[in-house]
């Protein structure tokens, strides 16, 4: 049976930049094995697919997979989707343009506008930020991404919906030489709250400007261009600190330019009083292709 995609460049304005990703807008009928055959057949970070919605309130069902794992939520996936929704015009446009995406973690909202002629998609989520101890020790750290211990500032846990390690870097120079020892990720990260690193030299400031990678080797994903995910935890956790008395905080990262895939990625996070209220990541999104995929019977529900 013959099933529509499209692929887009999430987080780049420009085709070729950003991260990948593969949509099926019409999925239904597809097994879940047949889901994760196909999410590895793309090879991308993640494949989504696209099923009828459960809530008449809400657009559509949407399941997002990684070449190795089904995801409860990922960021460049949920805007890559919304936007591709409404540039094939796949759902009824609105002025404003606003989807509500069914996905495991529950119902994320997205904002999809036009800007400078092409599609710009921010996702908002109102979970809570889950931040706990027992992040690895600085040197434990430096191990894994095969820099020196002085070289990072300060490492810590943090997520929403997708668990991240965190490690500030001394600089951009440090992020770009870093190297993954496997065996010192399997000691120190493999079996961690959160065995995936997004590692950053900036300025944590509101407004500040970060340099950004990350790995997330059980997913399949060697290194990432753009993390949706992770900014928006990251954000969430530096909003939390009680010494940010602020109603907003904002980051403006970059990632994926080693990779030679350039992603702009915009991330805030709404404080009243203590407490987070909501945390939104956007970007760009650029149209790739569109095509047919041949699923065999193996892969349908049966």
């Amino acid at each position: 049976m013959k099933y529509t995609f499209h692929i887009v460049d999430v987080f780049s304005s420009t085709p070729f930049g950003g991260n990948q990703l593969a949509v099926l807008p019409d999925a239904a009928g597809i097994s879940t094995e047949g889901m994760q055959k196909i999410a590895r057949e793309f090879n991308f970070g993640e494949t989504t697919f696209v099923l009828p919605k459960k809530d008449p309130a809400n657009t559509c069902r949407v399941r997002i997979f990684s070449p190795r794992a089904e995801l409860d939520f990922a960021g460049h996936p949920t805007i890559g989707t919304a936007c591709a929704l409404v540039m094939k015009q796949h759902v009824r446009l609105s002025d404003p343009i606003r989807l509500i995406l069914e996905e495991n973690i529950g119902p994320v909202t997205v904002d999809v506008a036009q800007r400078k002629g092409g599609f710009h998609g921010t996702l908002t989520l109102s979970g809570k930020i889950e931040a706990p101890t027992g992040a690895p020790s600085p040197t434990d750290l430096a191990a894994v991404l095969s820099i020196e211990p002085a070289e990072v500032s300060q490492v810590f846990f943090a997520g929403v919906g997708v668990p991240f390690c965190f490690a500030q870097l001394n600089s951009n120079e440090v992020v770009d030489r870093a190297v993954i020892n496997r065996a010192a990720w399997a000691a120190t990260l493999s079996r961690a709250w959160s065995p995936h690193i997004f590692f950053f030299a900036g300025n944590l400031r509101d407004d500040g400007k970060l340099y950004a990678r990350m790995w997330a080797p059980t997913l399949g994903i060697e290194e990432d261009p753009a993390t949706g995910a992770a900014c928006a935890a990251l954000v969430g956790a530096m909003a939390s600190k009680q010494d940010f008395s602020g109603t907003a905080y904002h980051l403006s990262i970059q990632q994926g330019v080693s990779m030679g895939r350039r992603s702009e990625i915009e991330a805030e996070a709404c404080k009243s009083g203590s407490v987070v209220t909501s945390v939104s990541v956007g970007g760009a999104t650029a149209w790739i292709a569109s095509g047919e995929i041949e699923v065999p019977p193996s892969a349908l529900v049966s």
